[in-house]
């Protein structure tokens, strides 16, 4: 097992080594490019369209007898529910200690040019999505693999890799919740491994249609008490905001030591930023378009903006946030680990307040799961049929259940590995099919510069 674990860490290593998080960062200059900065020229107006008038999705959902689609807002929700996990939490402490707060800055890097990358994807996507057996929109990288590259057999690899990525996220953010709740709260990982199946699979049975409607509600509803809980902190601090947003900016260039102690150099706060937004916000991993093709809009880019919002929530918002957090309280030299650094940091104002993260976690986490199944259906019924995948959303709720109750660690390194093997010929497509991306783009815009 000693020796498996090995390789497998070997293989992991060579797969998201720094040149996969360079061709990641290229790819999102690329595409910044060809939308002609997207996310700065058009940021005003994605904001009104996918935040401040989101009643408007939502009311026409409600209103729409169309069981085969959701609302644009819908799939957003639903995306950020995937993406918005304990990488948030967790994922930034662990990088903001081995790089320091410069990290944070490459952070931001990543997810300007992931804004970028997740909206090109999703146009693809909804370029190349199909209706299934039942009549429902789906879509994904093997489908813009098989239709846009025309490589068959590489988009069957790229739905086996979905379907065991899936597998190993449900192990991992199962585990999570049943540590979580064990350290915290006294409740037995058994327990929550059994109410968790339950809970999973009563989303599940319901499909797409119940999953969106969990996640338009919960999902704001999640985020606002993060953002306010983290706001809280940071205001029971703000003498040291200043200082710890120089720090980021000076350390990230390594212009002078990091805060905390932290061992990190610019290469290192490089590394550690980058990987953690890129990691986080899933720009370039191909997941984005699976739950956004499903979507019900009349032209592929008006679905491709939510993807701006997608990465801007996820990074810009929530994970900066959980930095500033750390900076402010001073907890970076703390010697505490990753795992718990957050929650530290929330209790140095006030004891209970701790449990404002813990909750946000264990909402993160679970939101995460309600989603994954949806993955791997899509996956299942490109390569087997709606026959077979419809199924799996009553096998996949069993894994919380030995998820929760075992620890795994080769689980993480297999996890990671079927990510970069799913990652890999979805940045191949968008590097090929970026001309269609950019035809797509440039042509809306000018519909509604003519519009308006």
């Amino acid at each position: 097992m000693q020796r498996l674990s090995q390789l497998l860490d070997r293989i992991n290593s060579i797969i998201w080594g720094n040149w996969l998080l360079i061709v990641l960062l290229g790819i999102g200059l690329l595409y910044t490019v060809l939308s002609r900065f997207v996310q700065i020229r058009r940021f005003p107006y994605i904001m009104r369209k996918t935040l401040l008038e989101p009643w408007k999705q939502k009311k026409a959902a409600s209103e729409s007898g169309d069981d085969s689609s959701i609302s644009s807002f819908q799939a957003l929700c639903t995306a950020v529910a995937s993406c918005v996990g304990s990488g948030n939490i967790v994922g930034v402490s662990t990088a903001v200690l081995a790089g320091g707060l410069g990290a944070i800055f490459w952070m931001w890097v990543a997810a300007f040019v992931g804004m970028a990358t997740k909206y090109g994807e999703i146009i693809l996507g909804l370029l190349y999505r199909v209706k299934d057996e039942d009549g429902n929109y789906t879509g994904g990288p093997m489908y813009y693999i098989r239709d846009g590259l025309h490589a068959p057999i590489l988009a069957s690899l790229c739905a086996v890799f979905m379907v065991i990525q899936i597998i190993g996220g449900n192990f991992i953010q199962s585990n999570t919740i049943g540590s979580v709740m064990q350290n915290h709260f006294h409740v037995p990982e058994l327990v929550t491994g059994l109410v968790l199946v339950v809970l999973i699979f009563t989303v599940s049975a319901g499909g797409l249609r119940r999953l969106t409607h969990i996640t338009q509600n919960l999902v704001p509803a999640m985020a606002l008490l993060y953002v306010v809980s983290g706001l809280l902190i940071i205001l029971f601090n703000i003498t040291r905001l200043p200082a710890v947003l120089s720090e980021i900016v000076t350390s990230a260039f390594g212009w002078r030591p990091v805060l905390g102690g932290a061992t990190g150099s610019m290469i290192i706060a490089m590394q550690k930023g980058i990987a953690r937004g890129l990691y986080s916000n899933e720009a370039g991993e191909g997941s984005a378009p699976v739950i956004h093709s499903a979507a019900n809009v009349q032209h592929p880019v008006e679905q491709g903006i939510t993807g701006v919002t997608e990465v801007f929530l996820d990074t810009f918002v929530i994970c900066t946030i959980s930095g500033l957090v750390l900076g402010v309280t001073d907890v970076l030299d703390s010697g505490l680990p990753g795992s718990i650094l957050m929650i530290h940091a929330f209790s140095t104002v006030w004891g209970p307040l701790k449990y404002l993260v813990i909750v946000s976690l264990l909402l993160f986490c679970t939101t995460t799961l309600m989603s994954q199944w949806y993955f791997g259906f899509v996956g299942l019924n490109y390569l087997f049929g709606s026959s077979i995948a419809k199924k799996f959303k009553y096998v996949f709720p069993l894994f919380c259940l030995i998820g929760a109750v075992t620890a795994i660690d080769i689980v993480w390194t297999i996890q990671d590995i079927a990510l970069g093997l799913l990652t890999i010929p979805n940045l191949i497509a968008l590097i090929i099919l970026s001309p269609q991306v950019k035809r797509c783009s440039d042509e809306y815009w000018r519909q509604k510069e003519v519009s308006d």
